[in-house]
């Protein structure tokens, strides 16, 4: 939590604002319009839900959260198959740090689980622990389902939709951990590299 004094001497709390974004499937110029709309919107570190697919996508998205100073927390999806390789990239960057599984962890005293989403008896687990936020990957498709205080998110995809639709554009998410809320954002993905 980040407080700042106001003129009057109140505390006033200043929200952490979380990025996220899943399935970029090696579309790296996607990614870095991503990163733009995230900056845009002040965002302070971005949680990306897995399917990276290669290495070099990695490696470009830790170069992207270094150019714009937002650190990244990831975990590995059903198609990042060079785990190793992953794993042992993301050791040697300061900005990214990566998870093979489940992710749990505290931002802004808010308790956020980020899953893939692929394997049921998994996903079944997480769903039964306690979490403010769950964060989901593996659709392709944004949702946004709260239950009670909890909150559900999938940010969609950068790379592609499934089912494929000419009527698709790339997403991801914003949440905001004082409002406890989450927005989308949609774009026209230039998903040529």
């Amino acid at each position: 939590m980040v407080h700042a004094g106001g003129s009057n001497g109140d505390i006033l709390r200043v929200s952490m604002k979380i990025g996220v974004i899943s399935d970029t499937h090696n579309k790296t110029q996607a990614v870095g319009q991503a990163f733009s709309l995230f900056k845009q919107h002040g965002v302070a570190h971005v949680l990306h839900c897995g399917d990276w697919t290669k290495p070099a996508a990695v490696q470009y998205l830790a170069e992207t959260a270094q150019a714009f100073g937002i650190p990244v927390t990831g975990v590995l999806g059903n198609n990042d198959l060079e785990v190793g390789e992953f794993l042992r990239y993301a050791s040697t960057r300061q900005e990214l740090e990566l998870h093979q599984g489940v992710f749990r962890g505290t931002f802004d005293g808010r308790n956020v689980i980020m899953y893939h989403g692929h394997h049921k008896p998994t996903l079944r687990s997480v769903l039964a622990e306690p979490y403010d936020v769950l964060l989901l990957g593996h659709s392709h498709k944004p949702r946004y389902d709260r239950l009670d205080q909890k909150i559900i998110l999938n940010p969609g995809s950068t790379a592609f939709a499934i089912p494929r639709s000419k009527a698709w554009q790339a997403s991801v998410a914003i949440y905001d951990s004082q409002a406890h809320e989450a927005e989308f954002i949609y774009f026209a993905p230039n998903v040529t590299a």
